[in-house]
């Protein structure tokens, strides 16, 4: 019997309830000789027939496992056709795997996970805080804006007046460029001081690069010491996106190393320390500044900044000077180690090699480099402190007012452990003293014009005598 559409391929009767499983395979042998025959003079175009040929021939095994079989064969059959769509498929997948790593690339911001190692927590690490992410720290500028470094690295501004709105001071960006390490807003939030490059001298002082950035020109401005013959290049560099604005010492060019700088008080006028001397900026975009203190000697007499003992255990910070709210007066502390005697200690880094034999660090010192620091002994002398108060709201006639220790110390040695000012006026300081022995704490009240002083404060035997500080 023939079937239609099956080229003359004759398929014998399958005789009760089906033909066995060797007649079925014998047929659809059979079909394909017969086929592969026809393929050579016809083309491919009676595949699909021959395909329709073995289910047919499929159909027509009576038995449930005959028909399973036959359908094997077929569906082995048309299986071998589709390594084209395999193939597409795999390449679709590559394409898309592609894209979506050069989009991780493109985007730069890959997760650090990508690049651990694995590698074991270090107990330095964790001592010396490497391992803290890094994070500028918040402030208040008013009492209604409260600026923070935000989820995406910007410093951004809270404003509790308006809803608690938030609105970005400056960019992440602007910040990775400098690699900014510290900041102060101004009160009118319309600079903003970045402190940088930062190298440590002891472990309350360091030395850094100042740069002034503004917030409305989104525009840098580093903050240096310069000398006059430099000033004129540095007005003509006033449109380049990286501005020196240096005082008048400096004996260079690049960028220099100043051992503090802040905005004084609430104006946007600057407080210059360098090389132990105090300068005055009156605004951020000027070329003018003056200079304060003229005492100032490395290791010798600081004005501004204490020197190694205040602070490492006294005043444990890196400034001692302290400017009026108005930005009018300036109070700083004067310390005098000239009598102070000198210790000279091993200082230990990668150039000093210790029985080193090799040949090729046989030039280099066999003993490690050594410092001085001035530091005092017990019954030695100590550093010699001197509070002073001068009036900057008059550039060219500066007068500096002596702020004299109490009567009870004068003529032994005496440390200064605090000072400020008190209130939002510019007339009324307090300093608290201590003897040598640390038995005899007092703290002063001074006044303006003369900065005269009284003790608020006196020993337990003489309380009857101790008066509260009005402060208005």
């Amino acid at each position: 019997m023939s079937i239609k559409g099956a080229r003359n391929i004759e398929i014998p009767q399958l005789h009760g309830r089906g033909g066995s499983v060797s007649e079925c395979v014998e047929l659809l042998e059979r079909g394909k000789s017969d086929q592969r025959r026809k393929d050579d003079d016809n083309g491919d175009k009676d595949e699909f027939e021959f395909i329709k040929l073995k289910k047919m021939i499929c159909g027509r095994c009576g038995k449930i496992h005959h028909r399973k079989k036959c359908s094997e064969l077929a569906l082995h059959e048309e299986e071998g056709h589709n390594w084209w769509s395999i193939i597409f498929s795999l390449l679709v997948i590559g394409l898309v795997i592609s894209g979506i790593v050069a989009a991780i690339f493109l985007v730069g911001y890959v997760d650090e996970l990508l690049y651990w190692h694995g590698q074991r927590m270090q107990l330095d690490e964790f001592l010396q805080g490497e391992l803290t992410p890094p994070r500028l720290p918040s402030s208040w500028i008013s009492p209604h804006h409260f600026v923070f470094q935000a989820d995406d690295g910007s410093l951004s501004i809270l404003d509790t007046s308006r809803n608690f709105s938030v609105t970005i001071l400056v960019t992440n960006h602007t910040l990775r460029q400098l690699n900014v390490k510290g900041y102060q807003c101004s009160k009118d939030l319309s600079y903003v001081l970045f402190q940088h490059n930062l190298k440590s001298v002891y472990r309350q002082s360091f030395t850094a690069h100042y740069t002034i950035y503004d917030v409305s020109k989104d525009h840098y401005t580093p903050v240096e010491i310069r000398q006059k013959n430099f000033l004129q290049a540095s007005v003509a560099n006033w449109t380049s996106h990286h501005i020196p604005v240096r005082l008048e010492s400096s004996p260079k060019a690049q960028p220099e190393r100043l051992q503090h700088v802040s905005w004084l008080g609430n104006t946007t006028s600057l407080l210059i320390v360098f090389d132990n001397d105090i300068y005055v900026r009156t605004s951020p975009v000027d070329e003018t500044d003056t200079q304060l203190t003229f005492t100032g000697t490395p290791d010798v007499i600081y004005n501004g900044v204490p020197d190694w003992l205040y602070q490492e255990d006294v005043l444990q910070t890196p400034e001692a000077l302290w400017s009026s709210p108005d930005g009018s007066h300036l109070l700083y502390a004067t310390f005098n180690d000239s009598e102070v005697g000198i210790l000279n200690f091993p200082w230990f880094h990668t150039g000093a090699v210790l029985g080193s034999t090799k040949t090729e660090n046989r030039g280099a010192s066999s003993f490690p480099g050594s410092r001085t620091v001035r530091y005092p002994t017990p019954g030695s002398a100590i550093p010699v402190v001197q509070l002073w108060v001068v009036d900057i709201s008059n550039l060219t006639n500066l007068e500096h007012h002596p702020v004299m220790p109490p009567k009870a110390l004068i003529g032994q040695d005496f440390y200064l452990t605090s000072a400020g000012w008190i209130g939002q006026k510019n007339n009324l300081i307090s300093v608290v003293w201590i003897n040598r022995p640390q038995n005899l704490s007092i703290i002063s009240s001074c006044l303006a014009p003369n900065w005269t002083c009284i003790e608020i404060s006196c020993l337990p035997q003489e309380q009857s005598k101790c008066k509260w500080i009005l402060v208005k």
